[in-house]
C-alpha cells in the first residue's frame, strides 16, 4: 500500500504548482503548508468552495468593482475569500477585514495573506457577526460587507435590520436543508431574495452545484 503523501511533500508540490503558473496565492498556500496548518484548510480550498468564491469575485467585478471603503468578510474562516478578492486585479479595494468568530482563525488568516498584511490591505479579527458595530473602527464605515453563511443564520431578517439603512451588502445561501447547521436555508433564489428584503438588488443569481444550489445577491440594505 502505497504511504500518504506528506506535509512536506505537499509543500514541495505546491511550490512547484506556483513556479509553473505563477499564481501568487498558491505560492502563499505552499507557505501556509510549509509552517504546518489545520487540516480544515483543505475544506476551504476544496473545489466546491473555490468555484462559489470565483463566482462571487467574478460578479463582484461586474457589480462593484471599487467599493467605496474596506471589505468585511463575515465568517471569513481562514481567509481565503480575502486572499482572491486582494488578488484580482479587475478589483479596486482599499483593504480586506476578515471576520470570524474562531479566534484560531486570525492567524491562519494572516499567514496565507502575509504579503497583504504587511502592505495594510489585510486584517483578520475575530468577532461574532451578530454584535459587530458596523459604524468600523475609528468611525470607518465599510464599502462592503460580504456574508456567504446566511444559511447559518437563525433568522436572516432580524440580522439585516440591525445593519444601518443603505449598506452595500453581497449574501449567499443555499437550500442545502440536509446539513443539521442550516438553520436558514431557502428553497428558490425568489426565496431568498423575500428573505433579504434588499432596498435595492443589483444582482441575483444562483449557481448549481451536485447536491445543492447556492444563491448569491448583490445590492443595499
Amino acid at each position: 500500500m502505497t504511504d500518504e503523501i506528506s506535509r512536506e511533500a505537499l509543500h514541495d508540490i505546491l511550490r512547484g504548482v506556483a513556479a509553473l503558473t505563477g499564481d501568487a496565492i498558491v505560492a502563499d498556500l505552499a507557505r501556509l503548508v510549509g509552517k504546518g496548518v489545520r487540516a480544515d484548510i483543505s475544506v476551504a480550498f476544496n473545489p466546491k468552495q473555490i468555484a462559489s468564491k470565483r463566482w462571487l469575485v467574478d460578479t463582484l467585478a461586474e457589480i462593484l468593482p471599487r467599493p467605496d471603503g474596506p471589505v468585511w468578510v463575515l465568517g471569513a474562516w481562514h481567509g481565503v475569500l480575502g486572499a482572491m478578492l486582494l488578488a484580482d486585479t479587475r478589483l479596486s479595494i482599499p483593504q480586506v477585514v476578515s471576520l470570524d468568530i474562531d479566534p484560531d482563525c486570525a492567524p491562519v488568516a494572516e499567514t496565507l495573506n502575509h504579503r497583504h498584511v504587511a502592505s495594510g490591505r489585510f486584517r483578520a479579527v475575530t468577532a461574532d457577526m451578530m454584535a459587530l458595530d458596523f459604524a468600523g473602527p475609528d468611525g470607518v464605515r465599510p464599502g462592503l460587507v460580504i456574508n456567504t453563511s446566511c444559511e447559518h443564520l437563525a433568522d436572516v431578517p432580524a440580522w439585516l435590520a440591525g445593519l444601518p439603512a443603505g449598506l452595500p451588502l453581497l449574501l449567499q445561501s443555499n437550500d442545502y436543508v440536509r446539513e443539521p447547521d442550516h438553520r436558514s436555508c431557502v428553497p428558490t433564489l425568489a426565496a431568498f431574495e423575500t428573505q433579504a428584503g434588499l432596498s435595492e438588488l443589483w444582482f441575483a443569481g444562483a449557481l448549481p452545484a451536485r447536491n445543492y444550489t447556492r444563491f448569491m445577491l448583490i445590492g443595499r440594505r
